[in-house]
C-alpha cells in the first residue's frame, strides 16, 4: 500500500498551504483542515477526487501539520477553533493519527477535533483509543443499509454493513459525536436515504443517549472525478426542497448549516495576490498524484498543483526546475491554487 508514496515534511521543501490534495486548508472561518494522506482503502464509484487510483500516493509528518496549524492559529486566535481532518483519502489509514490527535490538542485555543472517515476500518479497539484521545465528532459516510448496493457504490466486495452499523452503535455509547453523511445520488438510492433517516429515528427508540446527526449531501460531479453511469445531479433549489419534504415527514432536521456546527467567519492568512491568467515562475519540488501533475513551489508557505498539458509527463529531471506557469484556477477563499505547463 505504501508503495510509491512520498512522506511529506519539513525538510521535503513541499509548502503546506495551496495544494488542494495535501496540507492545510484555511477558509476564512474558526475551522482549519487537514489533508495528512491521499490513501484510501475504497475506489468508490463516485468518488468526486478519484481516491484509491494516485500513482502517487502523498502521507503528510504530524510534526510538519502541527508546525503549520499553530501558526494559523496565531493569525485567526487561539479561542474557539475546530481541526477538522478531511483527506483525499481514508483519515484511519494515516500513520501518525493519533499523535496528530495528542499533538493537537496541546495547541491553545482548540476547541473541536473532528474527521471523516468511511467507517469501514473501525473496530472496538480504535473506537476506544479515539474517544481516550478525545476525538469531537466522526463524519461517517453511508450512503445505503442495501448491502448490495453499497458494495456497488464503493467498488468492494468486503463492505459489510452489519459490521459498520455495529461500530456505529460503538461510537454512539462513546464520548465521540456521530455525523452520518450519505450522499444523495437520484434515481439511486432515493428509498436508501429514507432508510438511513428511519434508522436514525429508530436509535432513539432503542435507549441510546444520543443519536447521530444526518447531513445529506447533493450529489455533484467533478472534471476530475469518478461519475456514476446513468446518474445525474440535480439543481440545488430541487435537492433543498426533497430535503424539506423529508424534514416534514419524519420530524428530524436535515438542512445542517454552519451554525450547527458553530462555524463563523474568522480572520484568514493573508492570500496570495494571484488571478486566473496570471503567469508566474516557480519551481518543481514534487511530482504529483498523476503522470501529468506536479507541485510547484511560490513562498515557503504557499505551493501550487500544476497541470502538464500533453506531451508533457512528470519525469524526475523536473525536480527542482524552474518553470514559468499559468494560473487556470484561483479560489481566493482558501488559497488553493492550479496553474498548467506550458502556459500556452
Amino acid at each position: 500500500m505504501y508503495q510509491n508514496t512520498i512522506y511529506v515534511n519539513e525538510t521535503s521543501n513541499i509548502p503546506l498551504m495551496g495544494v488542494d490534495f495535501l496540507g492545510l486548508i484555511d477558509r476564512g472561518t474558526n475551522i482549519i483542515e487537514i489533508k495528512p494522506i491521499t490513501l484510501c482503502n475504497l475506489k468508490c464509484k463516485y468518488c468526486f477526487v478519484s481516491a484509491g487510483d494516485y500513482r502517487t500516493n502523498f502521507i503528510v509528518n504530524s510534526d510538519y501539520i502541527i508546525k503549520g496549524v499553530k501558526k494559523i492559529t496565531e493569525i485567526k486566535g487561539a479561542h474557539d477553533l475546530e481541526i477538522h481532518i478531511a483527506p483525499y483519502g481514508e483519515s484511519l489509514l494515516y500513520p501518525e493519527l493519533y499523535d496528530l490527535l495528542t499533538k493537537l490538542w496541546r495547541i491553545e485555543g482548540i476547541s473541536t477535533i473532528s474527521m471523516q472517515s468511511n467507517g469501514l476500518l473501525l473496530n472496538k479497539k480504535n473506537i476506544k483509543k479515539l474517544e481516550s484521545l478525545k476525538l469531537s465528532r466522526i463524519n461517517i459516510s453511508l450512503n445505503t443499509l442495501n448491502e448490495i448496493l453499497a458494495r456497488n457504490l464503493c467498488n468492494s466486495k468486503n463492505y459489510d454493513v452489519n459490521k459498520l452499523l455495529n461500530n456505529i452503535n460503538l461510537l454512539l455509547v462513546s464520548n465521540i459525536e456521530v455525523l452520518i453523511a450519505p450522499v444523495w445520488f437520484p434515481g439511486k438510492n432515493d428509498v436508501d436515504i429514507e432508510d438511513i433517516i428511519k434508522y436514525i429515528i429508530s436509535l432513539k427508540d432503542q435507549g441510546y443517549p444520543k443519536i447521530p446527526k444526518i447531513g445529506i449531501q447533493k450529489y455533484l460531479v467533478y472534471k476530475t472525478g469518478r461519475k456514476l453511469s446513468r446518474t445525474h445531479p440535480k439543481s440545488w433549489g430541487y435537492f433543498y426542497e426533497q430535503l424539506s419534504k423529508l424534514e416534514k415527514k419524519y420530524g428530524l432536521k436535515l438542512k445542517l448549516g454552519p451554525k450547527d456546527f458553530g462555524i463563523h467567519r474568522r480572520e484568514s492568512i493573508p492570500i496570495l495576490n494571484l488571478k486566473k491568467n496570471d503567469e508566474l515562475k516557480l519551481k518543481i519540488v514534487s511530482k504529483g498524484r498523476w503522470e501529468r501533475e506536479c507541485i510547484g513551489k511560490i513562498t515557503e508557505e504557499n505551493g501550487i498543483k500544476v497541470l502538464l498539458q500533453k506531451p508533457f509527463k512528470f519525469t524526475d529531471n523536473m525536480m527542482g526546475s524552474e518553470i514559468n506557469v499559468k494560473i487556470i484556477k484561483a479560489n481566493y477563499k482558501n488559497n488553493i491554487l492550479t496553474a498548467k505547463f506550458p502556459p500556452n
